[in-house]
């Protein structure tokens, strides 16, 4: 992240409605001394930061982690090191997870048990909730590009009442990279089979997980599947720009480009329509 990124983050934090926080930062670069110094900057003036160096890099999962096992408050409130949330982001997620005895809630309202069946509901960088479900789950677990799908259908079947408060908390960063990086079919393929272990009411094992997505893996549907996602979000921004002879021209190529994309496309529907 740039350091103007990560200013508009952290400052969306400690400028919250809501004050009566710790704000644990851990950076997962122990060589980025630009960081280092700027964030240093901000603990000086703010007592609620505690600010944490990982002595390598962990990786997102268990950096995770060990904030979870720093944190000492009641609940657990995250998000990502570019995003931002509006700051009336906690005070609101508090009162709406409280007032309707919830576990685990995110942003934007969704019946979370009958939509997670197809895709992930819960935006990840906008989790409210109680510290227990961290805990009695024992975090997150190395599920590659999934952990937090795979944390969520866990919650669920351990019987935690997850929903979305039918508001947007945080702005999300949308970068070229997260359009086109190259490990989204392998995302995919964590994604369909975590859901089909859930729809039969079982939490998905790493290991099997692991061997489902090398046995489907290939570097051709990868690549196909990586333009699939290239026309797929062209055409959104075609309709965005009501530049609709490309918009069509876009959903017509996508419907031979993948027919693993199309299979995404058909879970975003059904979320949709079971909303």
């Amino acid at each position: 992240e740039s350091i103007e990124c990560l200013k508009q983050s952290i400052e969306s934090i400690i400028n919250q409605t809501y004050n009566d926080f710790e704000f644990i930062i851990i950076l997962d670069n122990p060589d980025n001394k630009e960081h280092i110094a700027f964030i240093n900057d901000y603990v000086c003036k703010d007592e609620r930061i505690k600010f944490y160096i990982n002595d390598k890099n962990m990786g997102l999962t268990n950096t995770l982690n060990r904030g979870l096992k720093l944190a000492e408050g009641k609940y657990i409130c995250r998000m990502d090191a570019d995003d931002i949330s509006e700051l009336y982001r906690i005070e609101h997620q508090k009162k709406y997870l409280e007032e309707n005895d919830f576990d685990l809630i995110g942003g934007i309202s969704q019946k979370i048990k009958k939509c997670i069946k197809y895709n992930q509901v819960i935006s990840h960088p906008t989790w409210f909730g109680k510290k227990e479900v961290f805990d009695k789950l024992n975090g997150y677990r190395n599920m590659p590009l999934c952990e937090d799908y795979d944390f969520t259908l866990r919650a669920i079947l351990q019987g935690f009442k997850i929903s979305n408060v039918n508001e947007c908390v945080l702005k999300y960063r949308m970068t070229k990279d997260s359009i086109s990086r190259s490990n989204l079919f392998e995302q995919y393929l964590f994604a369909r089979y975590i859901t089909k272990q859930y729809s039969e009411g079982k939490v998905s094992e790493v290991e099997e997980a692991k061997a489902y997505v090398k046995k489907n893996l290939s570097d051709k549907n990868a690549k196909h599947y990586l333009k699939g996602n290239e026309r797929f979000n062209n055409a959104l921004n075609n309709l965005e720009e009501k530049q609709y002879i490309q918009f069509i021209a876009n959903g017509i190529a996508l419907l031979f480009t993948s027919k693993y994309y199309l299979d995404k496309i058909f879970r975003f529907v059904m979320v949709y329509l079971s909303r």
